[in-house]
């Protein structure tokens, strides 16, 4: 997903939760270790994934992108709550772009 489309996806799924044009947007870059998980603890707040690298896996109770499992039929680029990020490559360290939606309530 692009910055574009991502920040399009925000201001729909606010007006859609009735919080409107009053939400904060953090454009973050978060650069996780080999083989280590950083944990997002957006209680009300939405996660969206821009350009995921292939070894990044996220979840939350949204759903989940793992794109090295062939098993998973649809990939989520929107996450809501805590969300973990995890790098699965052994080797590299790996930078996760985010856009964080913090509803101002």
């Amino acid at each position: 997903m692009t910055e574009g489309t991502a920040i399009e996806f925000a201001r729909l799924t606010m007006k859609e939760l009735g919080v409107g044009d009053c939400y904060t947007l953090r454009y973050r870059q978060i650069q996780i270790p080999p083989h280590r998980k950083v944990e997002l603890k957006a209680t009300n707040e939405i996660i969206i994934l821009i350009k995921p690298p292939y070894f990044l896996k996220a979840y939350s109770k949204a759903g989940i992108l793992n794109r090295t499992d062939k098993f998973i039929n649809e990939h989520q680029y929107i996450h809501r709550g805590k969300t973990v990020l995890i790098n699965q490559n052994s080797k590299a360290y790996l930078n996760a772009t985010v856009l964080q939606v913090i509803p101002a309530l």
